[in-house]
């Protein structure tokens, strides 16, 4: 017969009390909405709390909320709330589960996108990173934003490099790290980051991309320039 102790019974007691309250809460949210009525403040655990009293079922409440969270989102797309706890809940979902690296991505899309708070976004993608540092979509996404929004480009630059850097980084982060660098003007960076991807990636469509930036680069520097190695060769068509 199996026995049930005391620590394992308050520990399915704690998370079957959070997940009540959860519940209770969401539902309390769209409805608060619905009714249009004065905004009253509404108890949701603070991601702090939530982290104290799950007692061994951090992860299992972080997917939880986390589901919850995208039919929060999902009622907010149809007009069914305001989406004023947005920062509530992704402070609970990571402070639970602090390398859920999905919920600091996705959320910075929609803080980005849908709230129109590109640095919120990068705050958010930031306090990723800090517990995910050798993770390539963070650093990557922060890159975009300061690229295609902020126009930003030396700090695109910089933080593509960063994803570039990672262990799980792909020719998506090298390429865009090498291009950024060129639209900067970093002759010699760039260059550098077009030959490891050249020498790194087995797809030759990209391939064929790097040895034409290279190519480029080189024919555009002049000779001697301090922005090129004397002893870096050029990459012969077709090779």
């Amino acid at each position: 017969m199996k026995r049930f102790f005391p620590g394992r019974m308050i520990r399915i007691g704690s998370f079957a009390l959070l997940s009540v309250v959860m519940v209770l809460t969401l539902h309390a949210f769209d409805s608060q909405y619905l009714r249009k009525s004065k905004p009253e403040r509404l108890y949701f655990p603070s991601g702090l709390f939530l982290k104290e009293s799950s007692l061994g079922f951090r992860e299992v409440n972080a997917d939880y909320l986390w589901f919850q969270f995208i039919q929060y989102y999902g009622s907010y797309a149809k007009g069914f709330n305001n989406f004023k706890h947005f920062e509530l809940l992704i402070d609970g979902i990571t402070t639970l589960d602090p390398h859920f690296v999905e919920a600091y991505h996705f959320a910075s899309l929609v803080s980005w996108s849908d709230l129109g708070k590109p640095y919120e976004s990068i705050n958010i993608l930031k306090r990723g990173i800090l517990q995910n540092p050798d993770t390539a979509r963070l650093p990557f996404q922060i890159g975009m934003i300061y690229h295609a929004v902020a126009h930003d480009f030396p700090r695109a630059e910089f933080w593509f490099k960063e994803a570039a850097s990672c262990s799980d980084a792909t020719d998506l982060e090298r390429r865009f790290a090498a291009y950024s660098s060129y639209r900067t003007g970093n002759n010699l960076g760039s260059l550098d980051l077009w030959y490891e991807l050249y020498n790194t990636t087995d797809q030759p469509g990209m391939k064929k991309l790097a040895e034409k930036m290279i190519n480029l680069i080189q024919e555009k520097v002049e000779p001697g320039s301090s922005d090129v190695s004397s002893n870096t060769p050029m990459i012969p068509s077709g090779a």
